[in-house]
């Protein structure tokens, strides 16, 4: 079995749930688990445990893509946001909150990058 890469499985959960506004507890809900192995989930590679296959699945058909989409090996075809988002956190020398800012900032011009273009079109 191939190694799932974890942060952007966790980076892409996050944005799948934010952009549902939903809560953890509401989130994990839907997904069949509870809030705290979300939360643990969402934590990835930096969580003191690994996620089990079951709940990875279970994450993974709410979301509505497959765990192979997350191999480590796997090149994507094209980079999204969440991958920009994982290398951006992965930054070295630079705090975990400027990494947040940082990233906040990217997502943030990336979204008005999208709304303005599809506004012109």
């Amino acid at each position: 079995m191939h190694r799932v890469d974890l942060d952007r499985f966790a980076s892409r959960l996050s944005n799948e749930i934010k952009s549902r506004e939903m809560s953890i507890r509401a989130a994990a809900g839907k997904i069949g688990c509870s809030p705290a192995t979300l939360t643990r989930l969402l934590k990835g590679s930096k969580s003191d445990t690994v996620p089990d296959f079951v709940n990875l699945m279970k994450a993974c058909s709410w979301m509505g893509v497959s765990l192979s989409d997350f191999e480590q090996s796997k090149t994507p075809k094209q980079s999204t946001i969440t991958d920009v988002e994982v290398h951006l956190r992965a930054l070295p020398d630079i705090s975990q909150v400027d990494a947040e800012a940082i990233v906040g900032l990217v997502k943030a011009a990336y979204d008005h990058a999208k709304y303005t273009g599809k506004k012109s079109s």
